[in-house]
């Protein structure tokens, strides 16, 4: 349908058009607030979560949950909510995991371990 007269505004920005630079995780370390950013979302967070638990569901039987560990690795962990989405899911479901955070970013490494007590 063609849109009608008074439904959209436009607003004329007044900064200069500005190309930004893609973000380059592989080179470059990423800072804190662009991981804030990131872990401001936080449907992706409770997703994932979901997705881990359901998967623990599926791959471990209920019978052998008790001797079971299932292994899950978290390739560019960042700062830690994949890992601590995972755990969770983990408790949930009742199923043990053994977790691999694997980041290259020394003060994300750091920030994990802050907050898993180590």
């Amino acid at each position: 349908a063609p849109l009608q007269p008074g439904l959209c505004t436009l607003t004329p920005c007044r900064c200069p058009p500005c190309v930004q630079a893609p973000l380059q995780p592989l080179q470059d370390n990423l800072e804190s607030s662009t991981y804030e950013v990131f872990e401001k979302d936080i449907k992706k967070y409770t997703q994932y979560e979901q997705a881990v638990y359901r998967a623990l569901l599926d791959r471990v039987r209920d019978e052998d949950a008790a001797d079971t560990v299932t292994t899950v690795m978290v390739v560019g962990a960042g700062r830690g909510p994949l890992v601590r989405a995972s755990m969770r899911a983990s408790g949930r479901a009742g199923r043990a995991i053994r977790v691999y955070a694997v980041e290259k970013n020394p003060n994300a490494v750091v920030h994990i371990q802050v907050r898993l007590g180590r």
